[in-house]
């Protein structure tokens, strides 16, 4: 009778000394489960900028950063350089041809901060843009003038660009026109007959 009412006390003792190893358990999972969800890893090549309560509170990287969870939330931002295809298939020069314009742009994440606050993609409002600035340079050259435009130093329009982009915390560093192309069609025909009617004036024939 003695050692069962000894053994009966053990097994009454027992769920009393699991208890708080249960809560423990239970503890470190859930500091675990928080600790996971408020550390962020920061590479060298981008920001992270951090918002509470919706209002941008500052740009924390590289490295670990912590965050407050449920009262801060994160735009990541990448600063790596990023090649922009653009594309002008009805662009018309000072002396009325239209030509189709192909040329590549080189832009990067200069500001995180307006980066993130920008509510489209700030990349694709780059790239038109940059393809309004093309139209444009376009239309202020004849069509003689092309081919010297594609080799010269088009640092002048990628800053003309930036002007623009830098509201969205964008910079494009180069702008390179890599083809220039000619349709055969009835203004192309008007202006080589202008053109050779020019020659014709510059050069009568005796």
């Amino acid at each position: 009778m003695l050692a069962l009412g000894v053994h009966t006390i053990s097994a009454l003792q027992a769920p009393a000394v699991a208890e708080p190893v249960v809560w423990v358990l239970l503890g470190t999972l859930t500091l675990l489960v928080i600790i996971s969800r408020a550390l962020r890893v920061v590479g060298e090549d981008e920001r992270l900028v951090v918002r509470t309560l919706g209002r941008v509170a500052r740009v924390r990287g590289p490295g670990l950063v912590l965050l407050c969870p449920g009262l801060e939330g994160e735009v990541r931002v990448s600063l790596r350089l990023v090649c922009l295809d653009l594309f002008c298939p009805e662009a018309v020069t000072r002396d009325g041809v239209s030509v189709r314009i192909k040329a590549t742009a080189v832009a990067a994440a200069t500001d995180p901060v307006r980066f993130a606050m920008t509510t489209d993609e700030p990349l694709t409002a780059t790239t038109l843009v940059a393809e309004v600035v093309l139209r444009r340079q376009i239309a202020q050259r004849d069509l003689v003038e092309l081919p010297a435009l594609a080799t010269a130093d088009c640092a002048e329009m990628a800053d003309r660009i930036s002007d623009t982009t830098a509201r969205w915390g964008v910079q494009v560093t180069l702008l390179d026109i890599t083809d220039i192309q000619v349709p055969l069609r009835g203004d192309l025909i008007a202006w080589a007959q202008a053109q050779a009617g020019m020659q014709r004036e510059k050069h009568p024939r005796g």
